[in-house]
């Protein structure tokens, strides 16, 4: 086995300061579409769309059209 002597994490710290605005968005966005669907089911495609989107990274581009996208369904 191979000891380490140490572990680095390379962060965004750009989105540790944006990432609460997501969430609080997220949490409106399943607030309003409620009354169609269960929260629980909104949350997973809301989930599943977004790493359909992956290829244009984590951010507002692809967060964007993932809302846009699970509202349609």
């Amino acid at each position: 086995m191979v000891a380490f002597d140490f572990i680095a994490f390379d962060a965004d710290d750009t989105l540790w300061h944006s990432e609460r605005l997501f969430a609080e968005a997220q949490k409106q966005f399943t607030q309003m579409l409620s009354k169609y669907h269960d929260p629980e089911w909104i949350n997973d495609r809301l989930y599943k769309t977004k790493f359909a989107y992956s290829h244009f990274g984590y951010g507002s581009k692809a967060f964007a059209l993932s809302l846009i996208e699970t509202a349609i369904e």
